[in-house]
C-alpha cells in the first residue's frame, strides 16, 4: 500500500474516525470531571546499609553492592507487602472511625460519604471501642473472623479511605543509587496522605526490627544452647577426672611418676653398691678366716660377738629404712631416732671390739702378723658384711614396693590420658561454641545498628491538591479514539482479499484486465464525485480496448460471462450501447452485445462458442474462490481461450489507477494536499 493509497484510505473514513475519536474524549473527559481532587505527600527513610556506622565499620570491609541491593529489595517488597497493607488499612479504619465517633474528623468535607460508611459498617458490625487500640483489636478479629462481613469486604475493596486495594497504589522506590527509600501517596484527603504515610513508617520500621531480632535470635538461640552443652559435657569430664584423681589418690601424676622413677633408678644404684660392698666384705672374711691358724679361737670369738652381731643387723635395718623414708629431709624426730640407732651401734662396735681382746691368746699369725690386727680387721669386716646385708634386705624390700607402685600406677595413666584428652576436646569445643555465639551476639548488635532506619523528611500536609490530568486524558483518549481504528481501518484494508484492485483481480484471476466501471453511490447527486463523467472515461478506455480487438472486423460478437448472478453485466451492456449510440455511433453496429447466464447456475449453450470475444464481468468487493477458478477453468476450456476481465463495481480512489484523476468537486486546500502528495 502506497502513502497515496493510505490517505486516501484515512480520509474515506475520516467521519468514522473522527466521530470515535471525539466519543471516547468526550466521555473520557466527563468522567474526569466526576473524579475527586487528589493530594499527594511523601517521606524519606535512611537505611544506612552504605553510609551508616556500624559495630564492623572501623574493619575496612569493602562494601558488597550486591548485598545492599538485595537488602533495599527486601525493605521495599516488606513495606508494599500485604501483611503491612492489612495492618495498616486496620490502623487507618480504626483512627477514622475514632475521629469521627468523637466529632474529632480531619477529613475534608467532600469526603463525608466515605467516611459515613465506614461508621455505617462499624455500626452494622457492632464494633465498639472507647480508644483507638480497642477499636483496632475489634475490627482485626471481625475482619479475620470470616469472609462475608462488612469490615473484612471493606478492607479489601477500592475504597479511597483504607482499601488495601488502594493501599497498594503507595510508591515505595529507592532514591537514586543512595541507601535512602522514598515513599510516595496520593488520595483525596491531604490528612489522610499524610498519616497514611506516618502510620506505614511506624509499621515498617517495627517489621523490618523484629525480622532482624527474629533471625539473629535464632542462631544467637542456637548457639546459646550448644555452649550449654558442651560446658556441661567440659565440667561432667572435669568432675570425672577429679573423682579419679581422688579414688587413686593423684596430685600430679607426671611428676608423681617422674619422682618414683628417679627414686627407683636411685635406689638401684645403691643397691649395687650395697651389693658390692657385701662382696667385698665376704671376701676379706673368707681370706682373713684362712689366715687365723687357731679355728677354735674364731668359733669361740664368733660365739662371743653373734648376740652383738645380730643387735647390729637389726640397728642397721632400721636405720637404712629411715634414711630411705626422710631421703635426708625428714624432721627432727627422725634425726633423733637416727642418732640414737648410730650410738647403739657404736656401742655394740665396742663390746665387740672388747671380747675380741679377751679372746686373743696369741699375739702373732703363722705369718707374722699381729693378731690383734687380723681379728680387728675380721671384726670390721663382720660388721661391714652385716650392714651391707641389712641395707640390701631392707632395698629388696623396698624395690618390691616399687614394683607394686608400678603396677598400680602403670594402668592409671592410660585412664588419665584418656580423661584428659575427653577434656581437652570439650573444652576446645566449648570455647569454639562460645566463639561463635558471641559473634553471633555481636552481628545481632551490628546488624541492629546497620537496619536501624532513621526518616529524613516526615510526611507532610499537602495544602494544594495535585495537578488535574483531565485535559492530558482527554487529549489522549482521543488520540487513541483517532489511531486504535485507523490502525483498524488499515489492518482490515490489508487482509482484505476480495479482488478490489486491478492488480489484485489480474493475479487473482490470471485474465487480463479489458476494463472498469465504477461503484455507485445510492445518491450520486449528494456525492463530490461525477460519476457520469467517471463513467464515460471508463466506457472510452473499454470501447477502444474492443476497437482494438475487434482488428477491423465488420461484426463483432461480445458476449459477456459472470461466475455468479448479480455481477452487473445487464446494466454494463445497456451502458456501453448508450455510450456507442451517443459518442461512437460509426461503430454502433460493428458490435453484437450478448449476455451468458453465470456459469455456476446454467448450462453452456453451443452458441457461446460462436462469440469473437469473451468478456468476464466480475464485482471488485467479492472474493475470489477455488469454485470461481474452477468454473473458469471449465469455460476456458469450452470457448478454448482465456476471456477478458471486466471489474465492476471499483471504488472511486482505485478508478484513478486506470482512468486518471478522478472528477470531483475540490476546495483550494484538498488540491494543494492532493498536489503535494501526487
Amino acid at each position: 500500500m502506497t502513502f497515496v493509497q493510505l490517505v486516501r484510505l484515512l480520509v474515506r473514513f475520516a467521519p468514522y474516525l473522527v466521530g470515535t475519536a471525539f466519543f471516547l474524549a468526550i466521555t473520557v473527559g466527563y468522567f474526569s470531571l466526576q473524579n475527586k481532587k487528589e493530594y499527594k505527600s511523601h517521606t524519606l527513610l535512611n537505611t544506612g546499609l552504605i553510609s551508616g556506622y556500624n559495630i564492623e565499620s572501623s574493619k575496612g570491609n569493602r562494601i558488597d553492592y550486591a548485598y545492599t541491593n538485595n537488602e533495599i529489595d527486601n525493605l521495599i517488597n516488606l513495606a508494599t507487602s500485604l501483611e503491612t497493607n492489612r495492618e495498616l488499612s486496620a490502623r487507618l479504619f480504626a483512627e477514622l472511625v475514632f475521629q469521627a465517633q468523637n466529632s474529632e474528623a480531619t477529613l475534608l468535607d467532600d469526603n463525608n460519604g466515605e467516611l459515613e460508611a465506614l461508621l455505617e459498617s462499624v455500626a452494622q458490625s457492632g464494633i465498639k471501642g472507647n480508644s483507638p487500640e480497642k477499636l483496632l483489636v475489634a475490627i482485626k478479629e471481625k475482619r479475620d473472623s470470616d469472609k462475608g462481613n462488612e469490615i473484612y469486604k471493606l478492607t479489601y475493596s477500592k475504597n479511597p479511605l483504607i482499601g488495601v486495594e488502594q493501599l497498594e497504589t503507595i510508591k515505595v522506590f529507592r532514591e537514586g543509587s543512595s541507601d535512602m527509600i522514598r515513599m510516595e501517596y496520593t488520595s483525596i484527603d491531604p490528612f489522610l496522605s499524610k498519616r497514611t504515610l506516618e502510620l506505614l513508617t511506624e509499621i515498617f520500621i517495627d517489621k523490618q526490627k523484629n525480622i532482624k531480632e527474629g533471625q539473629s535470635d535464632t542462631v544467637i538461640q542456637f548457639f546459646e544452647e550448644a555452649t550449654q552443652k558442651t560446658l556441661d559435657r567440659l565440667q561432667n569430664a572435669e568432675d570425672e577426672l577429679l573423682s579419679f584423681r581422688v579414688k587413686n589418690q593423684i596430685i600430679n601424676y607426671y611428676e608423681q611418676t617422674r619422682f618414683i622413677a628417679g627414686n627407683r633408678e636411685e635406689l638401684d644404684k645403691k643397691y649395687q653398691e650395697q651389693l658390692q660392698i657385701q662382696a667385698g666384705a665376704k671376701s676379706s672374711l673368707t681370706r682373713m678366716e684362712n689366715e687365723i691358724s687357731d679355728k677354735k679361737t674364731l668359733a669361740r670369738l664368733q660365739n662371743q660377738i653373734s648376740k652383738s652381731q645380730d643387735q647390729i643387723a637389726d640397728y642397721n635395718f632400721a636405720l637404712m629404712e629411715l634414711n630411705l623414708i626422710d631421703r635426708g629431709q625428714g624432721d627432727f624426730q627422725s634425726a633423733v631416732l637416727k642418732e640414737e640407732l648410730e650410738q647403739k651401734i657404736n656401742i655394740l662396735k665396742a663390746e665387740m671390739m672388747s671380747n675380741t681382746a679377751d679372746v686373743v691368746d696369741h699375739n702373732h699369725t703363722t705369718d707374722g702378723v699381729p693378731t690383734t690386727n687380723i681379728l680387728t680387721q675380721w671384726l670390721n669386716s663382720v660388721i661391714t658384711y652385716e650392714e651391707a646385708t641389712a641395707q640390701i634386705q631392707v632395698m629388696q624390700n623396698r624395690m618390691r614396693e616399687y614394683d607394686q607402685i608400678y603396677d598400680r600406677f602403670a594402668p592409671l595413666g592410660s585412664t588419665l590420658r584418656r580423661l584428659e584428652s575427653e577434656i581437652d576436646v570439650a573444652e576446645r569445643e566449648y570455647l569454639e561454641n562460645l566463639h561463635s555465639y558471641n559473634q553471633a551476639r555481636l552481628h545481632k548488635y551490628n546488624m541492629m545498628m546497620s537496619t536501624n532506619l532513621k526518616v529524613i523528611d516526615f510526611p507532610y500536609y499537602p495544602a494544594q491538591p495535585e495537578k488535574s490530568k483531565a485535559a492530558m486524558m482527554v487529549i489522549l483518549s482521543f488520540l487513541v479514539g483517532l489511531v486504535l481504528p485507523a490502525g483498524l481501518v488499515v489492518t482490515m484494508e490489508i487482509l482484505d482479499g476480495s479482488l478490489k484492485t486491478p492488480r489484485n483481480a489480474s493475479e487473482q484471476t490470471g485474465l487480463k484486465l479489458a476494463g472498469i466501471m465504477p461503484q455507485y453511490p445510492k445518491r450520486p447527486e449528494k456525492h463530490p464525485v461525477d460519476f457520469d463523467q467517471l463513467s464515460r472515461q471508463a466506457l472510452n478506455l473499454f470501447i477502444q480496448e474492443l476497437r482494438i480487438l475487434a482488428q477491423d472486423k465488420t461484426k463483432v460478437r461480445v458476449n459477456f460471462a459472470s461466475i455468479l448472478p448479480g455481477e452487473g453485466k445487464s446494466i454494463l451492456i445497456a451502458s456501453v450501447k448508450d455510450h456507442l449510440s451517443e459518442y461512437f455511433p460509426q461503430y454502433k453496429d460493428q458490435f453484437e452485445l450478448n449476455e451468458i447466464p453465470s456459469l455456476l447456475h446454467h448450462p453452456f449453450d453451443m452458441e457461446v462458442q460462436e462469440g469473437d470475444i469473451f468478456l468476464l464481468v466480475a464485482r471488485a468487493d467479492r472474493k475470489w474462490t477455488e469454485a470461481d477458478q474452477h468454473a473458469l477453468k471449465v469455460f476456458k476450456k469450452f470457448i478454448g481461450k482465456k476471456p477478458l476481465l471486466f471489474l465492476n463495481h471499483v471504488r472511486t480512489d482505485i478508478m484513478e489507477e486506470i482512468t486518471g484523476e478522478v472528477p470531483r468537486k475540490r476546495s483550494w486546500l484538498r488540491s494543494k494536499v492532493k498536489s503535494l502528495l501526487s
